[in-house]
């Protein structure tokens, strides 16, 4: 299992009055994956001592298999600023309660926050963790405190991550489950960084209301999840975590405030529970909506280029052994390069190639998705196919992926080579609708996975 690469300026703080002062810097993610027991673990809500959770396994280079439980990743979103409406205000004297549905499930779990876009500390007073009922509601019992170095009080640096002490949960996290994360800001907290796409409604209410289970006091909702990137857990039978990585059409068609969104890394998820429930793999989904491959929005909500968070969001997931990357066709929309030239297959290509490397010096394999079909999208090209066309010959023909998931083939029109395949389209002839994500799932080689 690869060694992982520390989260930027990554803390555990101290407790009490004076918390915005002390801080400890936390280790790197390689030491969740030795053999060694998980420290720290907190009290539930109720509960009057530390819970005893399992140590984390070990995964065999020469055999290639993992012994004892092991800490695999179970939910992701990639933080971006805060650059209008309520992202940009922050929070103030008010609770913000998240749903997350895990991709596998196990113990321990622990959650990431972060403050990549703020102005300054984040101050996050008391935090909670419980299985959802029905929209902002609990299931009876089921909230247990998170505590972050022991304490319930919890500081992000400027520009930095957190990741929270083991939860003692009082049931086991089960595949797909809907979880509810609460977090207190007394604020002001200034531009929140978020992800906007969420796949369920957030709630947010007035003042400290982590552990309302009745969810009555959530009256207003938001897209998004706010601070919150990462989710975490101990799992008996997994043997890692898959990454996906890539644009909108990774991060999935924006949801309404009353249905939830389906993402082919959902799709991909469930297919890998059915075809291997005695060693499934944890599914996390790095998707940001007009995210490129070579070119920074850095301050947007479509975020640095994947060459610049490729690092962070996707090679520091806990458990990592497999990467799926499906980027390309905004560069290609825009027709130019990172440096603002002419786009050519060359430098395409050029950014994959960095993408494999960084993959594998730190172990994990790495995967191509081939770039999806856009003619009839309003900013279609002659030239921007023929870059699209050179580009997955390269990917499929290449041998450099560890494999190729030809997510075209698997959702272009057989008649028309550069369009979808009207059943598979959304209606905006660049994204895929729901049976269009399940035909990207199928796409992907199960054998090939490492994990």
């Amino acid at each position: 299992m690869p060694s992982s690469l520390p989260r930027r300026h990554a803390l555990k703080l101290f407790g009490g009055a004076t918390a915005l002062g002390m801080t400890t810097v936390l280790g790197s993610r390689a030491a969740d994956r030795a053999r060694h027991p998980v420290a720290g673990a907190a009290p539930a809500a109720s509960g009057t001592g530390p819970a005893a959770p399992p140590p984390i396994g070990l995964r065999s280079t020469m055999q290639g298999l993992v012994t004892g439980p092991t800490r695999v990743g179970a939910w992701a979103a990639a933080p971006v600023a805060g650059d209008s409406g309520r992202p940009a205000l922050g929070f103030t004297e008010c609770t913000v309660r998240m749903v997350v549905r895990t991709s596998v499930g196990g113990t321990a779990p622990r959650i990431r926050l972060s403050n990549l876009s703020g102005t300054g500390p984040l101050l996050v007073e008391s935090a909670t963790i419980g299985v959802r009922a029905k929209d902002s509601s609990a299931v009876s019992g089921s909230l247990s405190r998170v505590f972050f170095g022991g304490s319930h009080r919890a500081v992000v640096p400027r520009g930095g991550e957190l990741l929270s002490d083991p939860i003692a949960i009082r049931r086991p996290i089960a595949a797909r489950d809907a979880l509810l994360v609460s977090l207190y800001l007394p604020g002001p907290t200034g531009p929140a960084t978020w992800h906007p796409r969420s796949q369920d409604a957030t709630h947010i209410a007035p003042g400290d209301r982590t552990e309302d289970g009745s969810g009555r006091r959530f009256t207003d909702a938001q897209t998004g999840w706010f601070y919150l990137s990462g989710l975490d857990l101990v799992s008996p039978v997994a043997t890692g975590t898959v990454v996906c990585f890539g644009d909108s059409i990774t991060d999935g068609a924006a949801p309404s405030l009353t249905q939830v969104g389906g993402r082919w890394s959902d799709a991909l998820a469930t297919r890998i529970a059915k075809a291997r429930p005695d060693r499934p793999l944890g599914v996390v989904d790095l998707g940001i909506a007009a995210n490129m491959l070579l070119t920074d929005n850095s301050g947007t909500t479509a975020g640095r280029s994947g060459l610049n968070r490729f690092r962070q969001d996707a090679l520091e997931q806990t458990g990592l052994t497999d990467v799926i990357v499906l980027e390309g066709i905004n560069d290609i929309r825009q027709g130019k390069d990172g440096a603002g030239g002419p786009l050519t297959a060359a430098a395409l290509i050029a950014g994959y190639r960095t993408l494999i490397r960084q993959a594998r010096a730190v172990g994990a394999a790495v995967h191509g998705g081939t770039v999806t079909p856009f003619q009839g999208d309003s900013r279609y090209s002659a030239a921007g196919e023929h870059v699209r066309q050179q580009v997955n010959k390269w990917i499929r023909t290449g041998g450099e992926f560890d494999s190729v998931a030809d997510f075209d083939r698997a959702i272009r029109d057989p008649a028309h080579p550069a369009r979808y395949r009207p059943s598979y389209d959304r209606g905006d002839h660049l994204h895929p609708g729901a049976a269009g994500y399940t035909a990207l799932a199928a796409a992907v080689d199960l054998a090939a996975l490492r994990g």
